[in-house]
């Protein structure tokens, strides 16, 4: 039962340390990660949120499913400034 707690303790410290971000580039509508590390995040919490699954541990699974909408929300402002096909162009540098 601790453990349990320790563990969804650290899932809502995670989620709470998200917020800030996300709620930032909703805010200024700028996605605030690189096309590469949207991917790699996406892909990458699809795959823990698999395996946390597999070994039937429900705070990691919430965890992934939620880190899910992360990458998400910054495509989708990605996508709403540059359109679907800035997603094959390389991405803009910084003025």
């Amino acid at each position: 039962m601790a453990n349990d707690l320790i563990g969804l303790a650290g899932l809502f410290f995670i989620v709470i340390a998200w917020i800030p971000g996300v709620l930032e580039t909703i805010k200024t509508k700028e996605p605030g990660m690189k096309k590469r590390f949207m991917a790699l995040y996406f892909l990458g919490s699809i795959m823990l949120a698999f395996y946390s699954w597999q070994l039937n541990s429900l705070t990691f699974f919430a965890l992934n499913i939620i880190a899910l909408f992360v990458p998400i929300v910054h495509l989708y402002y990605y996508i709403l400034k540059y359109g679907f096909a800035g997603l094959l162009r390389p991405t803009p540098s910084p003025n």
